[in-house]
């Protein structure tokens, strides 16, 4: 399975710019505990919070693609809101996409080593896709 691009955290963690009158993105830099907070919860979402999880597949596949396809939901919506150039977002949906497929119950029954170990890092509901690929699928 490939690993995840890192970079594609921030499709989930930069917040949405708001739009001023006219429709036009309001381009005020973000208050420094804002951007503070913000990098922060990014750190947190690539450290696994739990490892004391029984792997169970149809949990494993269920969180992660659920967090893959949240991913590519939010950023599509950033590109089409023009927050996010869409040339950079294509070069990291285009891996996500691409291990959507592959992430099945019967892939999750037949895993063994890393894979094994991110499937049952993907069994807890408290561990986010990217921490459990960084922890595992390097």
């Amino acid at each position: 399975m490939p690993r995840l691009l890192p970079a594609a955290l921030l499709l989930m963690v930069y917040p949405l710019p708001t739009l001023a009158a006219g429709g036009a993105a309001d381009t005020t830099p973000l208050p420094p505990q804002v951007k503070a907070d913000a990098e922060a919860i990014a750190a947190s979402l690539l450290e696994v919070q739990r490892t004391d999880v029984e792997l169970s597949c149809p949990k494993a596949v269920e969180n992660a693609r659920y967090g893959l396809e949240t991913m590519l939901d939010v950023g599509a919506k950033n590109v089409a809101g023009g927050y996010m150039d869409a040339a950079k977002f294509e070069a990291m949906a285009t891996p996500m996409r691409g291990l959507l497929p592959q992430i099945t119950d019967a892939d999750c029954e037949g895993a063994t080593d890393a894979k094994r170990d991110f499937y049952q890092c993907m069994s807890s509901d408290y561990n986010h896709v990217l921490a459990c690929t960084k922890a595992h699928l390097r």
